[in-house]
């Protein structure tokens, strides 16, 4: 399920950083797998945990879209951020077409906890 949220990208990308999304999957734009440390991170691999959608009224340039993943070889986790709309990237889109799509829990972690 895609969550539209009222926080910011860089919030979101903070929180998710605190849950131990530190990889930058943006990476496979460049090539379709590069190496983390020494072993390489295959588009295979990864599965998509969360979505996000930001859009901001004013101004449609700030649209984006992010996803939490993980890699299911090694455990890592990471973002992958994409314009939306009308700044939609079609390279990174054909990426995120390839990567399945399994939230890990229904709860939105960019929601406090009462």
């Amino acid at each position: 399920m895609i969550r539209s949220t009222e926080k910011t990208l860089s919030e979101v990308l903070q929180i998710l950083k605190q849950r131990g999304y530190t990889e930058d999957f943006n990476l496979l734009e460049v090539k379709d797998s590069y190496k983390k440390d020494s072993d390489p991170i295959n588009i295979k691999d990864l599965v998509i945990d969360k979505i996000y959608r930001f859009s901001e009224q004013n101004d449609v340039g700030d649209e984006a879209i992010l996803y939490a993943m993980h890699n299911s070889k090694d455990g890592a986790k990471g973002v992958f951020v994409n314009g939306y709309g009308l700044y939609i990237d079609e390279e990174a889109t054909a990426i995120i077409d390839q990567i399945p799509y399994r939230e890990v829990d229904t709860e939105d972690w960019t929601e406090n906890k009462h």
